[in-house]
């Protein structure tokens, strides 16, 4: 009787799994999302300054094996005060990757709504995060596609990473809109343009004197 009540119980936390929501990671194109401007840390090195949002400390420096490592637990209201009310996570995963070193993994990470996981980021291989905006805390890709919850709900995240060879790696809340890099004006544009026309008619006088 135990032993069908133990495999019984074992088919339905897979079951459970197997629906678990599927956590999307894009890469992010440019330097768009920095903790410092979009923080606080939820996953960090001890730089990383939260104003009192608490976050879990990974170890510092390069050589790491890698992380197993569970966030505290918020309330749904504590992540609601970063990213507005009713709307949904969005997770910036800045990497360190040391010069010459291979690609680093970013094997699992799960949200656990009320203790239970609901969403997940399940990789197999290796090398699917390589570092595309190292260094000054830029995201290098967003964690999206996370479940709907309530203020009333507790949330919290489990960070599996390996072959960490460089400086820790952050993962931070969203909590304000990216600030893309700064292009030109258009009236810079126009001045730059009228400038290459003056050259190129000097450069005519030249050759036909």
């Amino acid at each position: 009787m135990n032993k069908i009540f133990i495999t019984a119980a074992v088919l339905v936390v897979s079951s459970a799994a197997a629906y678990a929501n599927t956590i999307t990671v894009a890469a992010v194109n440019g330097n768009l999302y920095q903790q410092t401007a979009q923080s606080p840390c939820v996953f960090s090195n001890p730089s990383c300054t939260n104003g009192g949002f608490a976050a879990t400390a990974l170890p510092t420096g390069g050589a790491v094996t890698g992380y197993d490592s569970f966030s505290p637990i918020y309330s749904g209201s504590t992540i609601f005060s970063i990213i507005g009310a009713g709307n949904s996570i969005t997770l910036g995963l800045d990497i360190n990757q040391a010069s010459g070193q291979p690609a680093q993994t970013l094997s699992a990470f799960y949200m656990l709504k009320n203790g239970n996981v609901v969403d997940t980021f399940l990789f197999g291989g290796t090398g699917n995060v390589a570092a595309g905006n190292n260094g000054n805390g830029y995201a290098d890709y967003l964690l999206a596609n996370f479940s709907s919850f309530l203020a009333t709900d507790t949330i919290q995240f489990h960070f599996v990473f390996n072959d960490a060879n460089d400086g820790t790696e952050n993962v931070f809340l969203i909590g304000a809109p990216g600030t893309p890099t700064p292009t030109p004006e258009p009236a810079s544009l126009a001045l730059l343009g009228s400038g290459l026309l003056v050259i190129a008619a000097k450069f005519r006088k030249k050759a036909k004197i």
